[in-house]
């Protein structure tokens, strides 16, 4: 199974980055992002999915800029329910809204009684999708902090 916590790094890497394409090859991932617009690719298991922008549009709407000079670069990644392997931030399928806090902070989401919350943790956001009445996560969603989160979210 792949191991998030390094997929964590690759945030922001195009789709020349040969450390990436490595990564991705060891986890059986052969194909890399093709067209012209946003693009997700699975795990065979269907448990992560990995999301790339064409690198222009990454590059409008991130602070920092891509690593590498591919045409797509590596923007988010969902992790579901299912995953057995550990989630970066120590986040578990089974925590309800309370847990979550307690290791990620305050959810700096408008809206705290919808059951999609955002957090900040360093320089990403990650995003909790969770059950019914907020006991389990179905989906963690993870990315860098991008020019819209910090202009719509209540950021520190």
């Amino acid at each position: 199974m792949m191991n998030t916590e390094r997929l964590l790094s690759f945030l922001g890497h195009t789709s020349t980055s040969d450390d990436f394409e490595s990564f991705l090859l060891e986890n059986d991932i052969k194909k890399m992002p093709k067209g012209d617009s946003t693009t997700r690719i699975k795990t065979k298991d269907k448990l992560i999915s990995m999301e790339f922008d064409p690198t222009d549009s990454y590059k409008e709407k991130y602070f920092s800029p891509p690593i590498g000079d591919g045409w797509f670069t590596f923007e988010s990644f969902d992790i579901n329910k299912g995953f057995e392997k550990e989630n970066p931030f120590n986040l578990a399928f089974a925590m309800d809204k309370s847990q979550v806090e307690e290791q990620l902070g305050k959810s700096v989401s408008k809206n705290q009684e919808d059951l999609v919350q955002a957090y900040q943790k360093d320089n990403h956001i990650i995003i909790i999708f969770y059950k019914n009445k907020w006991k389990g996560i179905e989906t963690i969603r993870i990315r860098k902090i991008n020019k819209f989160d910090a202009k719509n979210l209540n950021l520190k």
